[in-house]
């Protein structure tokens, strides 16, 4: 079958792999849609996470499990059920936790094999909108780790994550929404898709900022422009480096928060919530030119209006 792997040295190949075998606690989906994550294009660009010469990437998909045709989105998040962050209910930060994509086959193939477990019927979804669930998940849990007030919110970048976390606080009912990019064409979007206000940096005092970039500056933005005694949720991994004055977060008793993905509960929930989704902002392409498009990407010559990019692998 055909697939996206990563080929080494900061490229993809669309090649042929094997077929997944039908195993105990597994089922195999036909992937009908896969949209790209930045966590797909880090692994690819910065090896962060790192992943095998090989590894069939993606991990945001809808697809037809085959053993009775149901559509089904797949939580790509493998948990142990036995360590202490499992046991305590945030399956999420496994100390042994996998993640389709990365540890093991994803979701740019033909078909991918999940445990049955972390399968979700996806109702009646359109194709779009359920490849949407999982950053819509992640999405909603950096919402439940803020304070979650009732207006004056920041969000930070106008990528997928960004854009979906605009989702889920308009669903919320949050009042005057600022959303920031330094990309005209994605902050005419967010504007479109029901932001209050757009700038190119935060430059108000907000209840709660959520930094869905995660570049040194952002960071540093996010925490310098949360009110006193306000909340800075980092969402986006795109640096490693973390560089912030201690004073203003010490004598401002500021909240720094960090949000790595959703529990199994936030990304069931989010099947209800991607059914409004707004996705003006969503493009989508064969399943052929993957390759091609994975690669401007990851070279940063993609056309900045295109905030998401699914393939349609399988009608």
């Amino acid at each position: 079958m055909k697939a996206l792997v990563y080929a080494g040295d900061r490229a993809v190949r669309w090649t042929d792999v094997s077929a997944p075998q039908t195993s105990d606690g597994e089922d195999i989906v036909t992937v009908l849609a896969a949209g790209i994550c930045g966590t797909d294009l880090g692994a690819v660009r910065n090896g962060r996470p790192p992943i095998p010469v090989g590894m069939t990437i993606g991990h945001e998909f809808v697809g037809r499990r085959e053993r009775d045709g149901a559509l089904v989105v797949a939580n790509p998040i493998l948990s142990c059920g036995e360590c202490r962050a499992c046991c305590e209910g945030h399956p999420h930060l496994c100390e042994k936790r996998q993640v389709l994509g990365v540890h093991r086959p994803g979701a740019f193939a033909e078909r991918v094999s999940v445990p049955k477990r972390n399968l979700s019927e996806a109702n009646n979804l359109d194709l779009t909108r359920a490849a949407m669930v999982e950053p819509i998940a992640t999405a909603l849990h950096a919402w439940r780790l803020s304070p979650m007030p009732s207006e004056n919110v920041a969000i930070l970048g106008a990528g997928p994550i960004g854009m979906s976390l605009l989702h889920v606080l308009k669903a919320n009912g949050i009042g005057n929404i600022t959303v920031t990019d330094i990309t005209p064409e994605r902050r005419m979007l967010a504007l479109a898709c029901g932001a209050d206000c757009v700038a190119e940096t935060a430059n108000a005092t907000y209840e709660v900022v959520f930094d869905t970039v995660g570049a040194v500056a952002t960071r540093r933005n996010a925490v310098e422009n949360v009110r006193v005694g306000g909340t800075a949720v980092l969402v986006g991994l795109h640096a490693p480096e973390f560089a912030v004055a201690g004073g203003p977060v010490v004598a401002g008793e500021r909240t720094i928060r960090g949000s790595f993905a959703y529990t199994p509960d936030e990304f069931r929930e989010s099947i209800d919530l991607a059914v409004s989704l707004d996705t003006r902002w969503i493009a989508k392409f064969p399943f052929e030119q993957c390759a091609r498009i994975f690669s401007e990407l990851v070279a940063g010559d993609a056309d900045p209006g295109r905030i998401k990019i699914h393939f349609a692998i399988a009608n």
